[in-house]
This record gives structure tokens, C-alpha cells and sequence, in this order.
């Protein structure tokens, strides 16, 4: 279970750095600005997990008449974003757990990039946008997927293997499928709905920096599977099974498995 609390203190410590790391996730809010554009006219935007605000930026050049309202659980990441978007006016921050949403609001669109994956109760937080969205409205994110970092998890079960460790445990967060998800929103209620699914490879000079480049941008674990301590052998093991597998040109790779989810309201 991800431990709330720790996950926004995460992302306020890392707030001025994640639009430099966040590479990655600026490909995906490309693609949802593109996806949004397709998917119609929208007027009033909620945005879950505006982070510094890049999304936002992008929706509000898509949609300069649209009331946008961008939230956050981090207060500095909210306050990051007022910052770097003070020239858009038609937005408006609050601090708010998309899991748990407390406007009362409604809206044609809620849009969200990098940030399902932090729920603790995906049935909750999806019937919540769905309670929130008008007749009609759409439902459009970007979030990963089980495949994330695939490379990391296969190299600390090779290093547990290779050290004789028992009770081999997946180094780091579990992220539902693609359709799984599918299922959960049209159990729901939600129309049309759509998944598709994509592969980026981030590459990275080492594996010590790949971890530190994660946690330059607020992500690492905030549940009791992260908050172990890894020892020193098997650390090292590790990142030796990693750039011998996971390397090319000189250089380790990282790959994000990428879903968008896509719904409607029905009219």
C-alpha cells in the first residue's frame, strides 16, 4: 500500500528537479494533448496530479478558453506549478489526493499523466472521476504499466538467485495491466472505452544513475514493499546482472511501459 504522506513529501523535496528528469513523462503528456485534441472541445478541465505543471501548460495552449482546475496531493508541486504557469490565467490549484477528490465540481474533462499508478484503491479514485464528470465528459490518462522498469526487477531476481536468497520479492511497486483497468472502467459504467499501450527505453550512463535519476523525480516507493533497506550485496549484485544483460553502446537501458486509458460518460 503506498503510504501517502511519504509519496507528497517525496514529490515536494523533488519538485524543482522533476521537469529536468522527467523525460519520459513529458513524451506522455505530448501524446495526451494530441489524444485530447481528438477527443473534442472541453470547457471545464480537471487535471489530477498536475505535478509542475507541464500537462497543464499544454492543455491550457490547447484550450485557452477552458476553465482548468489542476491539482496535486504535494503542496510543492502546486506551488512549482502557480509559478511556472503564472502567465495562464484560465488555471486555477488545489490541493487535492485524486484518490479521494473532495471538490464537489463537475467537468467535461479530467485529464492525468503519471499518476494513477500511486492509488491504493483504483475502483474508488476511477468511480470518483466518474461521479465528476457531466454527461458526455471524457476520462483521459497516461499511467504505467506491470512492465515498468522490467530490466530492474529481472536483475535483483538473478542477483537473489545468484546469492542463494530465499523468499525472492519484485524490488519495487506492482502496476496494474492494461486490462485490468479496461474491465474496472467499464464495470463502472464508462463508455467507450480505450487502452493502448506503449514501450519507451530511457537509456542512462550507469545503473547508479538510472536509481538516482528515479529518485530525482519523487518516484521512489512509499509503501512498505520500497521502505525495506537492500543490502549492500545484493545492491551490487544487482548492478552487475543489470549491465551485463541491459546494456548497449556503453550505455544500460530502462524501459516504461506506458498505458492510456480513454472513457466517456454516458449522455
Amino acid at each position: 500500500m503506498i503510504n501517502k504522506d511519504l509519496a507528497a513529501r517525496h514529490f515536494d523535496i523533488r519538485s524543482r528537479s522533476y521537469e529536468e528528469h522527467a523525460r519520459v513523462q513529458k513524451q506522455m503528456a505530448a501524446m495526451l494533448q494530441q489524444q485530447a485534441g481528438a477527443a473534442g472541445n472541453f470547457t471545464n478541465i480537471l487535471e489530477i496530479g498536475c505535478g509542475t505543471g507541464y500537462l497543464t501548460r499544454l492543455i491550457a495552449a490547447l484550450y485557452p478558453r477552458a476553465r482548468i482546475l489542476a491539482t496535486d496531493i504535494a503542496p510543492g508541486m502546486l506551488s512549482t506549478a502557480k509559478a511556472r504557469l503564472a502567465d495562464c490565467k484560465n488555471v486555477s490549484y488545489a490541493l487535492e489526493d485524486g484518490e479521494n477528490l473532495q471538490t464537489a465540481e463537475t467537468f467535461d474533462l479530467v485529464i492525468s499523466n503519471a499518476a494513477f499508478q500511486w492509488f491504493n484503491d483504483q475502483a474508488t479514485a476511477y468511480a470518483g472521476f466518474l461521479a465528476r464528470l457531466r454527461p458526455g465528459g471524457c476520462l483521459l490518462y497516461a499511467t504505467f504499466g506491470p512492465e515498468t522498469f522490467r530490466e530492474l526487477h529481472a536483475s535483483f531476481h538473478l542477483a537473489r538467485q545468484t546469492l542463494r536468497l530465499q523468499a525472492p520479492a519484485r524490488h519495487g511497486q506492482d502496476f496494474a495491466p492494461a486490462a485490468t483497468l479496461e474491465k474496472l472502467m467499464t464495470g463502472l459504467g464508462y463508455e467507450d472505452t480505450v487502452h493502448r499501450e506503449a514501450y519507451v527505453r530511457e537509456y542512462f550512463p550507469s545503473v547508479k544513475e538510472f536509481l538516482a535519476g528515479v529518485k530525482k523525480i519523487g518516484a521512489n516507493n512509499a509503501g512498505p514493499r520500497g521502505s525495506f533497506v537492500v543490502n549492500r550485496r545484493l545492491m551490487f549484485s544487482m548492478m552487475r546482472c543489470y549491465e551485463e544483460n541491459y546494456c548497449e553502446n556503453s550505455q544500460i537501458y530502462a524501459t516504461y511501459h506506458i498505458i492510456y486509458g480513454f472513457g466517456r460518460k454516458k449522455k
